[in-house]
């Protein structure tokens, strides 16, 4: 986009929105911020701000370049902008010729004006209503001039109780399928930036170290998010069992009971260190993916920090090509950022597909599935951060922390470690409540140290003498059974006594508890197996039954369903023949549509049956695909004459789900959530295949042990619907 700029004279607020391609609320935000960035004390904190993100040096270039003025003007396209790329970036054009300074120097101000919640117009508008199948950054898009959401408790539940599922799965089939295990460290280890020490090395020393580095890497990866999902969906689940199900019911609680409130505190900085963990590893995972590996260049300085820069030739070479997209802008850019916002990402990404689905074949399969993960726990994340009651507990706890009230109990609580164990984390930038804020990274760090003494190198020698000379491989690894059953032995003793010697006294088995441990002398203790799950083998070879995991009762407060929808659909509908089913409609009385948005909807309770059925007839298409995502593995047929499994489409699973009665919620990436019409089912979330739609023979395996595992199904579970010829 060409553009110029011409001399200009005063614009008002609602002037510069309509010009601008923006809204009164953005440019008034901006408007604050420039004056208050360029005046004492703001000037003095954004100047800190710099120094603390980029180092004094850098920090130091750009805050000359946020000082610098040029002549004021008014910013001139050739052509009007079409995309949301390119109003966005006219927008941008636009205020640094009305303000007279860099592009880059205005977006900087907003920047810091972001990070630490500041300058932001009040807000008049009342909460936008979030819609039925709407995602986080959809919904959030709509908060501009509005006043700040109500968190969705029951959205927040139901996530965090199927991520925690979803992450305790993993963990364990890490130890009992060494095919997913070795496929996910090798896949893994093509994204990892290696050491200045290490470049130089052969190739078979540096494959075995990619490898290495691999498995610390996501063993410390996995752990931590266990330790974040896991204190998430126990929270949650406590507070529907003490029947607090309103915004308003836990800040009265937490009010009378500090120990609560530090409860949700700890979660808000788990979640957030989480989230960001999970920003840093899509980064690397896009540096190193077949589309964007050419126009990115990671590497690592002297001190072991990971950087990702843009290779400026291979990104010039395509915009003169013309094939430089927008999604390509925003990917390179946010994947460059040392503090990349997961909304600005968001919003870009389903911008570009939404005008050209293509654009979604750029990811790889890694990329994609790491999009799904950071999609949900970044939603989760904006529920605190972005909402009135995230703000109030860490406003809460900051004060409490002030006052020096309750100090021993607010350690016994944040810090799971022993603190005197623990190296002094000095503050940063985005710290919003003192010691509760700077606790979560000194426990990082010291799990990350302990982490890191981890190797199987000894063993990755082996299987590349076997390999030879091609190479380790997911395909040609291959690992005998007892072999991989001693190895995971070994490591498990390994992190059980690193973690002992980071337990509190008189709390042993606290660290390992958080991080998602094993003791090494459990008889229970995971172990390689086909059936990925010990019970899902004693319920197919020994025919002991699956009890379904359940979660305690929660009464949502607000349904959310679209204007003059039935809040519960078709799929709910599935199992009104089996349970006393209540449903009713949100109703408008007619007017004036403005009038509308601020008036308050009726909305009246839904009631679900307590637990699922426990058979479903079904129709023969719909039985067959569930028969063959639970039937046992291949090699365990009762026949060896009986017919080769067929293949299961995505799009046919969903459909399935749905008419037995689940909601399907989508998120960014591949991550897909299936909601149960049983108030005390658990959710359940897999990741939807990528870029086809075809699910493997292993992910289909995947699929029916959790499914088994979660729900205590069996094909006995779903039975041929009489007379019916189809599902």
């Amino acid at each position: 986009m060409t553009a110029r700029r011409v001399r200009m004279g005063e614009m008002t607020i609602s002037q510069r929105a309509k010009e601008w391609y923006s809204t009164p609320f953005t440019v008034e935000w901006l408007e604050n911020t420039i004056k208050g960035c360029t005046s004492s004390p703001g000037k003095e904190a954004f100047e800190k701000w710099a120094i603390s993100k980029l180092g004094a040096s850098q920090g130091a270039v750009l805050i000359a370049e946020c000082n610098k003025r040029s002549p004021r003007g008014t910013f001139v396209s050739e052509k009007p902008p079409r995309t949301l790329e390119d109003k966005v970036l006219f927008m941008w054009n636009s205020a640094a010729g009305y303000y007279g300074m860099s592009r880059r120097a205005i977006q900087t101000l907003h920047e810091h004006a972001s990070d630490m919640n500041l300058y932001q117009p009040e807000r008049t508008k009342p909460p936008p209503k979030r819609r039925k199948g709407e995602t986080s950054s959809q919904w959030l898009a709509l908060v501009a001039g509005h006043k700040l959401p109500i968190i969705d408790l029951d959205y927040a539940r139901r996530t965090a109780i199927a991520e925690y599922d979803k992450t305790c799965d993993t963990l364990e089939r890490w130890r009992t399928d060494s095919k997913l295990f070795f496929a996910d460290i090798v896949e893994r280890s093509k994204s990892i930036i290696v050491s200045p020490q290490i470049v130089h090395l052969d190739e078979r020393t540096k494959e075995r170290t990619r490898i290495d580095d691999a498995f610390r890497t996501r063993i410390n990866f996995l752990a931590l998010t266990h330790v974040a999902w896991k204190e998430t969906a126990l929270l949650f689940e406590d507070l529907a069992a003490r029947g607090l199900n309103t915004p308003a019911a836990i800040e009265r609680a937490y009010s009378r009971d500090s120990a609560l409130l530090w409860r949700l505190c700890g979660v808000v900085h788990r979640v957030a260190s989480m989230t960001r963990k999970m920003s840093a590893n899509l980064q690397q995972l896009l540096a190193a993916s077949d589309y964007y590996k050419p126009m990115l260049v990671p590497w690592r300085d002297d001190q072991g920090l990971a950087h990702i820069d843009p290779n400026r030739p291979e990104i010039d070479k395509r915009i003169r090509r013309g094939e430089l997209t927008g999604m390509d802008q925003v990917v390179i850019s946010w994947a460059c950022s040392v503090a990349p916002s997961p909304m600005s990402f968001y919003q870009g990404i389903e911008a570009a597909i939404a005008e050209d689905r293509s654009e979604e074949k750029k990811f790889s399969a890694a990329v994609f599935e790491a999009m799904g993960d950071w999609a949900a726990a970044a939603e989760l994340e904006s529920q605190f951060s972005r909402t009135e009651f995230g703000m109030q507990i860490v406003k809460q706890a900051g004060a409490l922390e002030k006052a020096g009230t309750d100090r021993a109990q607010m350690r016994s609580i944040l810090y799971y470690m022993d603190p005197a164990k623990l190296s002094d984390r000095g503050a940063e930038y985005w710290d919003r409540a003192g010691e509760a804020s700077r606790s979560m990274r000194a426990l990082e760090v010291a799990w990350t140290h302990q982490t890191w003494q981890l190797s199987i190198d000894s063993i990755l020698r082996i299987l590349q003498m076997k390999a030879a000379p091609r190479g380790l491989t997911s395909d040609n690894i291959e690992m005998p059974m007892e072999v991989f059953n001693e190895m995971w032995r070994h490591t498990d003793e390994q992190m059980w006594n690193m973690a002992a010697s980071l337990d509190r006294k008189g709390e042993a088995g606290r660290v390992a508890k958080e991080c998602g441990l094993w003791n090494p002398r459990d008889p229970k203790r995971p172990v390689a197996t086909r059936y990925i799950f010990a019970e899902i083998e004693l319920q197919i070879v020994q025919g002991v039954p699956l009890q379904p995991k359940t979660t305690p009762v929660y009464t949502p407060n607000i349904p959310v369903a679209g204007p003059n929808e039935s809040i519960v659909q078709s799929g709910h509908a599935f199992v009104s023949g089996t349970a006393e089913t209540k449903v009713k409609v949100k109703t408008r009385t007619p007017g004036d549509a403005s009038k509308q948005v601020e008036q308050v909807e009726k909305v009246e309770q839904v009631t679900l049956p307590q637990h699922l059925p426990t058979d479903f007839k079904l129709g023969k298409k719909v039985l067959k695909l569930f028969h063959r995502i639970l039937e046992p593995p291949d090699d365990e047929k009762e026949s060896a004459d009986a017919p080769a499994k067929g293949q299961v489409r995505w799009g046919d699973f969903e459909n399935a789900m749905k008419r037995i009665g689940f909601e399907v919620v989508q998120t960014a990436g591949s991550s897909v959530r299936f909601d149960p019409p049983a108030l005390s089912a658990r959710p359940i979330t897999f990741h939807r295949p990528h870029p086809e739609s075809l699910l493997s023979p292993h992910s289909i395996k995947w699929l029916g042990a959790r499914l088994r595992r979660t729900y205590g199904w069996t094909t006995a579970t779903f039975q041929r619907t009489e007379g019916e010829e189809a599902g």
